[in-house]
């Protein structure tokens, strides 16, 4: 009995991991294919669930390509029970051209904003820093930048204009 559960919590833990691992990416995949954000969760759970009674099957090295393909199948399924039109382009086969493309660019996206920020904390003065994340981050305005730290607008222009540079002869150095 005792095997039985500790395989059953072993599956549930894997499980949760690709939860975790592919969540933010497969439905940034429906998003895109799915314009309402109340359907697209809704085909997020139903690939999800999916995936859930085939959890034996993902274990191998294809992982990502069955969860974009489930996906595909979802979305579609979503389309045919709404009797909605998608978008022009063709889903069956644009989904499955650009699911793994797409993967890989978000996973490259991942790890080039943790190398920034990485070099942001361990470089960049306090001050500097700061005002790059706010205006590159967080999308904060300059003049918003500027009345909340108080200082001059040229101040942070020229904080933003030194990170850049900084950063951008760093990656030269890297590469």
């Amino acid at each position: 009995m005792k095997l039985s559960r500790r395989h059953i919590n072993t599956e549930k833990g894997s499980y949760e991991n690709l939860v975790h691992q592919y969540n933010h990416q497969v439905f940034s995949f429906i998003s895109k294919k799915i314009q309402n954000e109340e359907d697209a969760l809704d085909v997020l759970q139903n690939v999800f669930m999916h995936l859930w009674i085939y959890k034996k099957s993902l274990g191998s090295t294809n992982t990502a390509n069955i969860i974009f393909t489930t996906c595909k199948d979802k979305i579609a399924e979503y389309y045919r029970a709404s009797k909605k039109q998608p978008p022009r382009e063709n889903i069956s086969s644009n989904l499955a051209d650009t699911s793994f493309d797409e993967l890989n660019s978000a996973k490259n996206k991942d790890r080039l904003l943790t190398e920034l920020e990485q070099s942001i904390v361990l470089i960049i003065p306090p001050l500097r820093r700061k005002i790059f994340k706010m205006h590159k981050l967080e999308g904060i305005t300059q003049e918003k930048i500027a009345l909340e730290l108080d200082i001059p607008k040229s101040t942070v222009k020229y904080h933003i204009l030194e990170a850049m540079s900084f950063l951008k002869n760093r990656h030269k150095t890297v590469n």
